[in-house]
């Protein structure tokens, strides 16, 4: 698997112990794409711990970053435009701040995801002091930074007017909308300037402070640089964004080497999550958010269906569809090799860091789909149909495994699920069926002989009414649409022999009889 080959790769060149880092910007509530950084990052030091080398696990929330776009549920949050996230009002008026509300929103999810970092904020950390001696040596060493820009970017807009920090306005508390004028050592000079940024006008104070223990932040590129340093980080990939040629990590790197004397950690880059097609982006709201994702698959499958691609392969997210059902059974695959039912090491390691906090049980675990359709049968008893098709009594963990499924179901069914997976097994004999065809009422009455015969599992009771169907001269879709008619009221439905095979024989021999009769000319539902 992918995080077996990244580690051994990593432990070839650097033993441990090691500093895992991942981090995001609590712009608005963050997509679920994101929970990719997290969740890699958290396999890879479960990985490191597992080869026994020592491993602690950050992720960051970078909330002294300036709001710079226009959150669109909030737009009377103008005016806070160009101030850091940790110095703007919760949403909901509670939190400490609209950062601590967001990154608290998105650490709730990955605990339950399993992952289990330390959590750091860069607000508390430029007001600490941690960031000051970053803070100097940028100042200092400002010309080597934007030769460096230069170097790597071939970019015109960096001149001797540049400058790597942001300073926080003492008038209007903006820290995006800043420019520094000079450096003396002790403190820096700044404008406020109405113009710097399109997204939020300077109120134009013209100043002087201290840069440090919170009056000013380095830019991106240079802080990320700056916290690999503080951190002591020896691991962290980033989005594809941030590895090109020339972008943002070429320059961190070479800042990391020459400003803050130390080489780069250990990088990998990965592809997008998308959704619909697009990237997600937290400040749009473009996309399904972490927390969604939660509330539709259990933690486990939603782990699973992060880690297991390959770092720098596209992972399309659409819960509509297929997705969830074949997650599910590629889901149980991983499930079986892990368990050694089956042979593929890949999927067994998947299975294994998708795991949350405890061992999984070895358990029945019964299709999605199938449960999916248990659900709708409020005639069936779920534990002893699922039982029937396991072949032996359910044990403790096979229930506690339903459950899930079962929870899981239903959710599906209410939210994301096509309409060609809901039915509704009718009280009464359906009005469709008085358009049965003499043929079709002949194969139902062979259906009924065969359930009097014998106790049919699903899977052989689908069989054999293929079998069926052959002998009397039916279509599959004349065949069974025959028995969703009947049942049903509609010409399509779920597998119809583990339908049959679910319910109560009496009612179905019942239902079959009814329709199985000549119905011209009687209501449906007659004796």
């Amino acid at each position: 698997m992918w995080v077996d080959r990244l580690v051994e790769d990593l432990l070839r060149q650097h033993p441990g112990p090691h500093v895992v880092n991942d981090a995001k910007t609590p712009s608005g509530h963050v997509p679920v794409g994101h929970l990719r950084g997290v969740l890699m990052h958290d396999c890879i030091v479960r990985a490191l711990r597992d080869a026994g080398a020592a491993a602690e696990f950050l992720y960051g929330f970078d909330d002294y970053d300036p709001m710079d776009d226009q959150p669109p549920a909030l737009p009377h949050y103008e005016p806070y435009m160009g101030m850091p996230f940790s110095n703007i009002p919760s949403p909901d008026g509670r939190a400490a701040s609209y950062g601590h509300y967001y990154a608290e929103e998105f650490a709730a999810v990955f605990t339950q995801l399993g992952a289990h970092p330390r959590i750091y904020r860069t607000s508390e950390m430029y007001r600490a002091g941690q960031f000051d001696e970053a803070i100097r040596r940028a100042l200092d060493q400002v010309a080597v930074i934007r030769e460096i820009y230069r170097e790597v970017t071939h970019s015109k807009r960096i001149d001797d007017g540049w400058w790597p920090v942001q300073v926080l306005c003492e008038r209007c508390g903006r820290i995006g909308t800043t420019n520094v004028v000079r450096w003396d050592g002790c403190e820096v000079e700044y404008v406020c300037a109405p113009d710097k940024v399109a997204w939020a006008r300077g109120c134009g104070y013209h100043g002087r402070r201290s840069p440090f223990g919170g009056g000013a932040k380095l830019l991106y590129r240079v802080e990320w640089p700056a916290k690999w340093a503080v951190l002591h980080v020896t691991v962290e990939g980033a989005g594809k964004d941030h590895m090109t040629r020339g972008g943002t990590h070429d320059v961190a790197e070479a800042l990391s080497t020459r400003v803050f004397g130390r080489p780069a950690p250990y990088a990998f880059a990965y592809e997008f999550l998308l959704y619909g097609g697009k990237k997600m982006s937290t400040s749009r709201a473009v996309g399904a958010t972490a927390a969604e994702i939660v509330t539709v698959l259990r933690p486990e499958l939603a782990r699973f269906l992060i880690v297991r691609p390959l770092p720098r392969r596209q992972v399309e997210f659409d819960p509509g569809g297929d997705t969830i059902p074949n997650l599910y059974d590629e889901y149980d695959r991983a499930a079986a090799a892990y368990f050694g039912e089956i042979e593929n090491g890949d999927l067994a390691r998947t299975f294994y860091f998708s795991k949350v906090d405890d061992e999984p049980s070895r358990c029945y675990r019964p299709r999605f789909v199938k449960v999916a359709q248990l659900a709708q049968m409020p005639q069936v008893d779920l534990e002893r149909a699922v039982a029937r098709d396991k072949g032996a009594p359910l044990t403790e963990a096979d229930r506690r495994e339903l459950a899930l499924r079962v929870a899981d179901a239903r959710r599906w069914l209410a939210t994301y699920a096509p309409e060609h997976y809901k039915f509704e097994i009718q009280a009464r004999l359906p009005e469709a069926a008085a358009s049965l065809s003499p043929a079709q009422r002949r194969y139902l009455a062979r259906v009924a002989d065969a359930m009097r015969a014998r106790s049919w599992t699903g899977e052989e009771l689908h069989a054999h009414l293929h079998a069926l169907k052959e002998e009397v001269g039916l279509s599959p879709r004349e065949a069974f649409g025959a028995i969703y008619k009947a049942f049903l009221g509609t010409d399509s439905g779920p597998q119809a022999g583990w339908m049959l095979a679910a319910l109560d024989p009496a009612f179905v021999l019942e239902r079959l009889a009814q329709a199985a009769r000549d119905a011209v000319g009687q209501r449906p539902g007659a004796p």
